[in-house]
């Protein structure tokens, strides 16, 4: 349930989207059905005044279509789940030989040869034509990703790949020589894959890889010598000892990666983290089902075990560790002071010789900067750091666990750039002149906040970075100067500069390469997403590489939603929101038409830091129920949500469910007094922290609310991870009372409730639902349904869940609104 700058609820919305449409694209077959739309005998009259045409729309289901919308093709589940909707983006892999600054990248072509492209001469050269890469068996090789080393000298292919977590998976890895046009695997291929990381170095074409929870290295020299050329970094890789990746609770909630290494800029020396989990409690998740076939039965389940830590229970131990290339010594890296349950929340090189340590307390309440130094070593196997920083926070919130630190070049030349909030709260770019400063100089500054880091350029001293500017839901592009040597002690904030059109709402996103001469800039939304390739310092060059033609022409055959994003103001909070509208919506009628009254559905998320409300497109269940039920879709951001100041954040600390469900009471009674709006069918839906806070809704407003549905809820915070919770809500002995208040614990009110889970989910384990249906039952509560995705993980995706799980939905909104409404005609 990590958040990430903001984006992780998007980001999951979008993964379960990509998840649809692959799933249902396997099954075309019947989706090209196409439901006919029955168009009211009243339109044979259409030349009758508007105010009969209004009379009549207001008691006909189908008022929400405009006249040319019912021309057009209906907007259909079938539709949005086998990629019709879905845009298409090149995977652009920069490359930087040496010190050049030219634009060159690798690609994948249509026709599954691998290019190399050079922007500089304007030349495209072919490196492996599709099927040229043969297995072991001399197959052409199916590979599912790919990785051109630095010097672009070989290519690393990914296959066999079996997927773990979120972003974890086994895979078998092949190496291909540019030159002779050979291959060879990285270690003897097994069945099932057992390679859970290998990744080139910064530079040149050595690389690491990570077996059975041990650190290998192959050197640059050794590199198409096979497996058995590989240095052993470490040996005491277990079930509970995981070397160089990440454990469950660390990939997930720490460093959104599986990845736990990190080498040097001159790629001579290797970080990586060792996590001791033999203290760590294991959860069992059941495995009904290993096959894909329904038919199948196990008399007796299988268990997927996972060391998986909650509030109050041992967290594993993390150290770190340094490996040289160089002499082949390892180097343990000892702390300052002795923390209990230390968590180390980001590792970088400022320089080839300098490294440092953001660490924290489990409860991510105080925290330091570390400080190691490299540069002067003698004999021992240990280095010793200095805090540099102080992380702690006095403002009644908790410390970002984010990715941030960006290396600058300096007069020293190990400062570096990070993400740290100025003095009224808002995260923005600040500089530090050498790595053991402890006083930032801040590069800019406004009420609004940086989102990345992207890239530095030494030549242009120009940093870029992405923005939630100049309103919280826009992502744009920007630049501001880094300083010189003339300015290191002097650092002015200058105004930034666009790199893309603010005065548009937008959300872009963007990818430079190592030098920041050249990126791919992504327009992602709201309209349909285009790509080009820029230069840095040239406001003419643009390199068009996905124009989406296709999908434009594909999206004007159908009658598509309107969307509005606006900002609520109650009670002097500010809410973001963004309603999707069925097409031809008119808030006053229009034409002197009597204004007709839709049900309202809430959209939400609402977890710390994260945001619902985004101009990304995307084609979704709220489409298709304001498309063709007539519902109006109200995606919320609530306080507690991100991109607004750690003074909008802060208030949900140790106290989460309160105050994000209170906004939205608020938010579902100003929407009650619209005049489109039917005030007796509002009601709100969520997966994840959307499914609880979707419950806690229903627990304070069951009155303002004329149905709920919870998917994949926390129902209980005791029965979530560690290191999410205890950001949030500090240790269970410390705030036990405020663990009371967070849960789901009064389902006295609940009605009209649906609830849906699949009993395979590793992060919000089915325990919740079950605490849930068991408060329920207790309580006598029987106006709910219950919907079990058998062995599916958090995204409800195993044997086409995923599209089960939204007829299932749609059912449930189609059987209580419906009903309803009948309900209400007949009272007249």
């Amino acid at each position: 349930m990590t958040t990430n700058y903001g984006d992780k609820a998007v980001e999951e919305m979008e993964e379960r989207e990509l998840l649809g449409a692959r799933m249902e694209s396997q099954n075309r077959s019947s989706s090209g059905k196409r439901r006919l739309w029955i168009v009211p005998a009243v339109i044979a009259a259409i030349t009758i005044i508007s105010s009969v045409i209004g009379t009549i729309a207001a008691f006909t289901y189908e008022h929400h279509r405009g006249l040319a919308a019912r021309h057009k093709l209906p907007l259909s589940l079938d539709k949005l789940f086998d990629g019709t909707f879905a845009a298409n983006r090149q995977s652009i892999h920069w490359i930087t030989p040496g010190n050049s600054t030219n634009g060159i990248y690798g690609v994948l072509d249509d026709d599954g040869s691998i290019s190399l492209v050079d922007l500089t001469k304007n030349s495209t050269k072919t490196l492996v034509e599709a099927g040229q890469v043969l297995d072991i068996d001399g197959e052409p090789l199916s590979f599912d990703a790919w990785s051109l080393s630095p010097d672009a000298k070989y290519i690393l292919f990914r296959t066999d790949t079996l997927k773990v977590f979120r972003y974890s998976n086994y895979a078998n890895y092949y190496i291909h020589e540019l030159d002779t046009h050979t291959t060879h695997p990285l270690t003897s291929p097994t069945n099932p894959a057992s390679i859970s990381l290998a990744k080139w170095a910064n530079s040149g074409h050595a690389l690491v890889y990570v077996k059975s929870n041990d650190l290998y290295v192959v050197h640059a020299r050794d590199i198409f010598k096979g497996g058995s050329s590989a240095v052993r970094v470490t040996d005491s890789g277990t079930e509970t000892v995981f070397n160089a990746v990440a454990d469950w609770v660390y990939e997930e909630e720490i460093l959104s990666s599986h990845d736990a290494t990190w080498w040097n800029s001159a790629s001579e020396m290797i970080a990586y983290l060792t996590l001791d989990e033999s203290k760590v409690r294991s959860y069992a998740v059941p495995v009904y089902n290993p096959t894909n076939d329904a038919a199948n039965i196990a008399q007796y389940p299988e268990e997927m075990r996972i060391k998986y830590p909650e509030p109050g229970t041992p967290n594993p131990l993390v150290s770190l560790t340094v490996y040289s290339l160089i002499n082949g010594q390892k180097y343990e890296l000892a702390f300052p002071s002795v923390r209990q349950d230390r968590l180390i929340i980001e590792v970088a090189w400022t320089s080839k010789k300098t490294l440092l340590v953001k660490e924290t307390s489990r409860d991510s309440r105080s925290g330091t900067v570390v400080l190691f130094d490299f540069s002067d070593i003698r004999d021992g196997t240990y280095v010793e750091g200095v805090t540099v920083r102080d992380l702690s926070v006095g403002d009644g919130g908790w410390i970002d666990c984010k990715q941030t630190i960006t290396p600058v070049e300096t007069l020293n030349g190990d400062g570096y750039l990070d993400i740290v909030a100025d003095e009224k709260g808002y995260n923005h770019i600040a500089f530090f002149s050498s790595s053991d400063a402890a006083t930032p100089q801040f590069a800019t500054t406004g009420e609004w906040e940086v989102g990345n880091i992207l890239a530095t350029n030494a030549q242009q001293h120009r940093v870029y970075f992405s923005a939630a500017y100049p309103t919280p839901i826009d992502r744009h592009i920007l630049s501001v100067d880094l300083p010189t040597n003339d300015t290191i002690n002097a650092l002015e904030r200058t105004t930034p500069v666009n790199l893309t059109d603010t005065s548009l709402g937008a959300r872009y996103s963007a990818s430079f390469n190592k030098q920041g001469s050249y990126y791919t800039l992504n327009y992602d939304g709201p309209a349909v997403p285009t790509q080009e390739i820029r230069k840095t310092g040239d406001t003419h060059y643009a390199h068009l590489v996905e124009s989406n033609e296709s999908l434009n022409a594909t999206l004007k055959e159908y009658a598509l939603p309107t969307i509005v994003y606006d900002t609520v103001v109650l009670d002097d909070i500010e809410m973001q929101v963004k309603e999707v509208r069925p097409p031809g919506f008119k808030e006053d009628g229009g034409m002197g038409m009597s204004t007709h009254k839709h049900p309202l559905l809430f959209q939400v998320y609402g977890g710390p830091d994260s945001q619902v409300v985004s101009q990304a497109y995307s084609k979704q269940w709220s489409d298709y129920l304001a498309a063709e039920k007539g519902y109006i879709v109200v995606y919320a951001d609530v306080r507690g949500t991100g991109m607004r100041g750690r003074k909008h954040r802060n208030v949900v600390t140790d106290n989460l469910g309160d105050i994000e469900s209170t906004d939205l009471v608020s938010l579902a009674q100003e929407y009650a007094k619209r005049n489109y709006v039917d005030a007796t069918r509002i009601g709100v839906w969520g997966w994840s922290y959307g499914g609880y806070l979707t419950a806690k809704a229903m627990e304070k407003g069951p009155d303002v609310f004329s149905l709920a549905a919870s998917v994949a809820p926390v129902s209980d915070w005791k029965l979530y991870d560690s290191v999410y919770t205890e950001r949030y809500m500090s240790t269970l002995d410390a705030n036990e009372q405020g663990y009371a208040n967070a849960a789901v614990h009064n389902v006295t009110g609940f009605h009209d409730f649906a609830l849906a889970h699949g009993t395979g989910d590793d992060n919000v384990h089915f325990a919740n639902s079950a605490h849930l249906l068991d408060m329920l039952t207790q309580n006598h509560i029987r106006d709910f349904r219950f919907r079990a995705f058998t062995d599916s993980t958090h995204n409800i995706n195993t044997r086409d869940a995923y599209r089960e799980l939204f007829d299932w939905l749609t059912s449930f909104l189609d059987d209580k609104w419906s009903r309803k409404r009948k309900s209400k005609k007949g009272s007249k």
